[in-house]
Order: C-alpha cells, then structure tokens, then sequence
C-alpha cells in the first residue's frame, strides 16, 4: 500500500468514495466542497493499491485556532473513510502514521477531527477537547426570563462584516477558537447559503450585541450557532426562536458546555446535559510547550514531564519556567510526572486541569506539588469550536 498526498488527476477516486460514506453527489455541499475547496484549498492524504486505486483517504483541511494565547495552524481532519472492500485491512493506522507524522515535519503541534465513532481514534491517542450542552425540547418548554425592551431581534442577510465582530468579541476569552479569517467566513457563509441556514441579529438600542445561524425543517428549529454578549441578549435571542412554533415544535441546539439556560425551565426533562463534542491531539509536545504564551512571570520552577506516544514516538522533558518563558529540554531522568499524549492534549487545551486528569487515573504524579504547577501555568479553560468541515 502506498500512502501519499492524492492529486488532481486522482481526485475522481476521492468523489466516489466520499458518495460512498458521506454526502451525495447530488448535495449542495458535495457540490461546493470538490468544485471549490478540495485539493485547491485542502490536501488529501490517500492509501492507494498496487493498481493505483485509492482505498482509504483523510482530508486536512487548514484551521488557525488560538490555543493558549498563540494564533497557530491547526489542520482539521474530515472525511476519514475507507473503501467497502478494504475495511478490516488495517490501512487506517498507517495512513493517519503517515499523514500526522508528516505534519509534525512541518512544524504543527496539534490536529482535530471530529469523530463519527471515538473507538475508532482513542487506540490513536486522539483525545476529547470540546464538549457541548446538547439541548433537545419542545419549543413550547422553552421558557426564558423576561428580557431588557431595549433588546430587538431582527432577520438579516448573511454578511461577514457583521457578524465576525460578534464572533471575535463573545470568544475572545476562550481557548482553543477558531480564528476566521476573511476567507473562512465566506466559506462558511457559501456552504449555509446552499443549505438555507437563516441568520436573526440581536441589538440594543442599535449595537449588535448577539446573532443566532438557524434553519427550520421537518418540525424542528435547529440552532447551527448561537454568540451573545450577555446573558440577555441570548435569551432574547431564544424568545425569537420561540415565537416559531407555528411552524416549528422542537428545539435543537448544540450550546457552549458553560451554557446555563436550562436554570430557567420548569421541565427538569429538558435540560439537556454536556457531551462530548470534537477530538484533539497533540503531535509535538516540546515544541507545544516552548511555544507558550502570556506564562505567569512569578512562576519559577521546573518539572520533569514524561508524555508516552504509541504512534509517534514519547519523550521525557525537563520543563523550566522562568521569566514567562517556558523551556523544554529532553533529559534521561525519572519523571516526576507521566501521561499519554491524550491527556497532555487535554490538559494543554484545557479541557481537565492536571488535578482532575489524575483523578481519572490519566496522570501518574509522584508530588502533589507538580500536579499544582501543571495547573499554575496550564490552567483549565473554556473550549470551543463550531467548524464541520
């Protein structure tokens, strides 16, 4: 099997597969994703036969998120499928082998995927880094505060100018975001343009202060995304949402894992809870480590840190920090702190704090005090992303 980047003549190979497991060719974003951003914005890494005949595939698509205070390139992994009559080959591991290692040569730290099935990338040290309130309820049992009058809620075309600001100011406290940049957004705005996704703004006393990406269908609002800037200005938001159940009965949303609305229902079967959401992993810890930013100036200590790595290879460190800075050096030493690569790309998104990691059994610490320094200077954090492909 020969695992390497597909080409344009290839391409063919990689439209009837991806027919094969994901959408149609007949479907909008089948159509926008091969005719403008496959193999022209986006590699494909693929496992071809002797006979040249594409049997599995990954696409890398190219994501910038701020992780920890840094801006950093960090591909998202979509469309992972293998061909009917290849499955159970065991092609899949070396070609996510192939495809990570060659990323970590030029200089990445971290991927993503967002998984159909986790059991599939948990053997491959992929870990859990986003979660999501998964909210499910009839419309009728939304029941929301009374709001400030000055909020108004209004449908708007879709513009990039508009609602990037809202985006950028409602996360600019969380780690582990995407950053859209121009081109982004006018991806993300073609795609729900063919899909019929609608966008409501809310504003007070003129300043957009929330938006709210929606569709109605079979019965049901779905919220695609949902930012405010405060607490009312998303209830004021929901009430729009509400007011649909003439043509709609069900809510669904899938909401920040810090979301709260659910305090207000007076139907506990409502709530909804916090589930998982998308994967991360890490594929060079040094490098991730030294790249560190906005690192507490007080802090001067150091940790010998050990990070095991089935599929490319563990490392043992000396962690120094000292002046904000941080400084990873490989050593021969008995660790002082031991994880997987999963749960150090956890704790680096944070996701868990060193302290709950170990108490899941992910972390083996032989003092106290090293599990307190992980999370002095990598600090639980809120997470969030909202990107599908």
């Amino acid at each position: 099997m020969n695992y390497t980047v597909v080409s344009r003549e290839q391409l063919p190979q990689v439209e009837e597969l991806w027919d094969y497991c994901f959408e149609k060719r007949q479907e909008p974003f089948f159509q926008y994703y091969f005719t403008q951003y496959c193999c022209q914005q986006n590699i494909v890494m693929g496992a071809f036969d002797e006979e040249e005949q594409l049997k599995s595939m990954v696409h890398v698509n190219p994501y910038r998120l701020r992780v920890r205070g840094a801006e950093q390139l960090v591909p998202y992994l979509v469309g992972v499928a293998t061909a009917p009559e290849a499955r159970g080959a065991h092609i899949v591991k070396p070609l996510l082998q192939t495809t990570l290692a060659s990323l970590r040569a030029q200089g990445v730290n971290f991927v993503t995927l967002m998984p159909i099935f986790a059991g599939i990338y948990l053997p491959y040290e992929f870990s859990y880094c986003y979660y999501r309130h998964a909210y499910k309820l009839p419309l009728a049992a939304l029941t929301l505060p009374r709001v400030d009058a000055r909020l108004t809620v209004k449908c708007v075309p879709f513009a990039a100018e508009l609602l990037a600001p809202l985006y950028a100011s409602c996360l600019r406290d969380v780690n582990g975001v995407p950053v859209r940049s121009d081109e982004q957004w006018q991806k993300l705005l073609t795609v729900h343009a063919q899909e019929g996704v609608l966008c409501a703004v809310c504003q007070r006393e003129g300043a957009n202060v929330g938006y709210m990406l929606y569709t109605i269908s079979a019965g049901v609002f779905h919220v695609h995304e949902l930012l405010a800037e405060d607490a009312q200005a998303k209830d004021r938001l929901l009430q729009f949402a509400a007011t649909h159940q003439s043509s709609a009965q069900e809510l669904s949303w899938l909401a920040e894992p810090w979301d709260k609305t659910y305090l207000h229902f007076n139907d506990q079967s409502a709530t909804g809870s916090v589930a998982p959401f998308m994967m991360a992993r890490c594929l060079n810890v040094k490098l991730a480590l030294e790249q560190l930013e906005n690192v507490n100036a007080a802090l001067k200590s150091s940790v010998v840190l050990q990070v095991t790595d089935k599929l490319l290879g563990g490392v043992t460190l000396e962690v120094q920090l000292a002046d904000g800075r941080v400084q990873a050096q490989a050593v021969q030493a008995l660790p002082e702190v031991s994880m997987g690569v999963g749960a150090f790309t956890q704790l680096y998104f944070g996701a868990f704090s060193a302290g709950e990691l170990w108490e899941a059994g992910l972390i083996e610490c032989r003092e106290v005090e090293k599990l307190q320094l992980l999370d002095e200077f990598l600090p639980k954090a809120r997470t969030y992303v909202n990107e599908y492909f």
